[in-house]
């Protein structure tokens, strides 16, 4: 994977509104349970991938249309205060910014609800043509690709890289209502598949991929494929070599945008040139850090990333 000399990443996939709802236990369907708290965060992957990446020294660039609405006004000053690049970042006059509802349970388990806002817009001019020269790396999350956008995000995509830049696709858990076509052109472009076992078996029944993982990622020219197993850590494989690495002990108190913020870590470990082993430890150091906060975008620092790969952290 060839890696440019500028250190830009562009995070595609639309920023929203988290509204948290905690409860002790999920309700059975049809029944009731007591909410024992509620809040809102700034969130979807686009935003959590932008913060991390800004801990640990990264300049991200969010791609994203936002409503002129409350929660849109939310989304502005969460970026201000958080001195978030909104160079593409665009108001849309008369459009709904999304939001998702997140049940949150005892375990730490989540639930969600979408609604799709216009966060799914794109358009070349959110992009300045002197960003895309710089761009070394692109974040895709499959949210992006559930819109009738989809088709000109991937020949933006494909312009990105044709310049020098690296992708990685991130599916989500919408990846099996991806059309058919749109889902192979982007496995296509990508260079890191970066699903959680979940999501890789329901890209795998979508296409009716029948083959060992190897020979599957082999077939689309996928250079590393990354599977995320939660508490259970990672599996991986470079080529036809395959990796393991555990997750690391932390006191978790929320798992959402964890995914996320792991995605950051081995973005950073790509851009800096890391052993394969290497990026992988990061990116499970960033995702575990960012469980021991409340919300999808925990605030911590490479310092911090560097002293739980050492076991000197205090977070466990």
């Amino acid at each position: 994977m060839t890696v440019i000399k500028e250190n830009k990443v562009l995070v595609m996939g639309g920023i929203i509104v988290d509204k948290y709802i905690l409860v002790n236990k999920y309700p059975i369907r049809g029944e009731d349970t007591l909410i024992t708290d509620s809040f809102n965060r700034v969130g979807g992957c686009t935003i959590n991938v932008a913060c991390a990446l800004k801990n640990l020294g990264i300049d991200a660039y969010p791609v994203s249309a936002i409503g002129m609405d409350e929660d849109g006004d939310t989304i502005e000053k969460f970026l201000l205060e958080n001195n978030i690049n909104n160079d593409c970042v665009a108001v849309e006059k008369n459009k709904t910014t999304g939001y998702c509802i997140v049940v949150l349970d005892s375990a730490t388990e989540r639930t969600f609800m979408s609604y799709k806002g216009c966060e799914e817009m794109f358009s070349y001019s959110l992009i300045k043509p002197n960003l895309v020269k710089e761009t070394a790396f692109v974040y895709l999350t499959g949210y992006y690709l559930l819109s009738s956008y989809a088709a000109k995000i991937l020949r933006f995509i494909k312009e990105v890289k044709e310049r020098g830049a690296s992708v990685m696709f991130d599916p989500g858990p919408l990846v099996g209502e991806i059309e058919s076509e749109i889902l192979y052109s982007i496995l296509e472009l990508c260079d890191v598949l970066i699903p959680n076992a979940n999501e890789l078996e329901k890209i795998k029944i979508k296409l009716n991929a029948e083959e060992e993982v190897d020979k599957w990622i082999e077939k689309y020219k996928i250079e590393y494929l990354i599977i995320k197993n939660g508490g259970e850590g990672i599996t991986a494989y470079k080529g036809n070599k395959k990796y393991k690495g555990a997750a690391y002990n932390v006191k978790s108190m929320d798992t959402t945008g964890a995914g996320d913020s792991f995605a950051a870590g081995c973005i950073y470990g790509f851009l800096n040139n890391l052993e394969f082993e290497e990026v992988l430890s990061i990116g499970s150091a960033c995702g575990a850090l960012n469980t021991t906060f409340m919300g999808p975008n925990g605030k911590y620092s490479l310092e911090d990333v560097e002293r739980l790969m050492k076991g000197e952290t205090n977070h466990a």
